[in-house]
């Protein structure tokens, strides 16, 4: 339900480079080899926090998100801090951070922080972050995708009209995962550009 317009702009930023002339691939890993040599959880943390800021439109983050976001990964299985980071650690983690920045259950569907980041990053964009959290490990895609069933049934009463950023943004995270989990040859789509 994207337009061409939406479509394009979005295979660009899914498939291209974003921060750096890096792809989001390219800094998924990055990040994961680097914090592989955190000592401890808790530097793994404030490591996650600046690979999330890099997709945070600085004006925006300076508002509450850097601060919720900080506090939000600190408080997040704080009894692990002095521990080195592992596969189970990184899951939880990444599961926690999908919660904070979509939703946090079907009993309690406040999903302000997706909103605000919405409206005031794009689709598109806030989409990418939540990519960067998901190609940590593909083990934790299915986290993410069950935070967005809790907004699609949450909403499904709702027109598509109702609801135009709910419908993009699946749209939009259909994009970006069909790139990146996807056994399609993209590689041809390297080329796109926004017209």
């Amino acid at each position: 339900m994207l337009s061409d317009r939406e479509l394009n702009r979005a295979l660009s930023h899914y498939i291209g480079p974003v921060e750096g002339g890096s792809t989001y691939k390219d800094i998924s890993h990055s990040f994961l080899n680097h914090s592989s040599y955190a000592p401890t959880y808790k530097s793994f943390k404030d490591e996650l926090y600046e690979y999330i800021l890099s997709s945070v439109e600085p004006k925006y983050g300076k508002g509450q998100f850097n601060k919720k976001l900080y506090q939000h990964l600190q408080n997040t299985l704080p009894q692990f801090d002095t521990q080195k980071p592992n596969e189970f650690l990184i899951m939880r983690t990444s599961s926690q951070l999908f919660n904070f920045l979509v939703v946090d259950s079907a009993h309690k569907p406040d999903h302000y922080v997706f909103i605000d980041l919405i409206t005031n990053m794009g689709v598109t964009r806030t989409v990418g972050l939540l990519l960067k959290v998901a190609l940590m490990s593909g083990k934790v895609k299915p986290y993410l995708e069950k935070r967005f069933s809790i907004l699609f049934n949450h909403y499904e009463s709702f027109t598509k009209d109702g609801v135009p950023w709910l419908v993009k943004t699946l749209e939009s995270l259909h994009v970006a995962f069909s790139v990146h989990f996807g056994k399609a040859d993209v590689s041809c789509l390297k080329q796109v550009q926004v017209r």
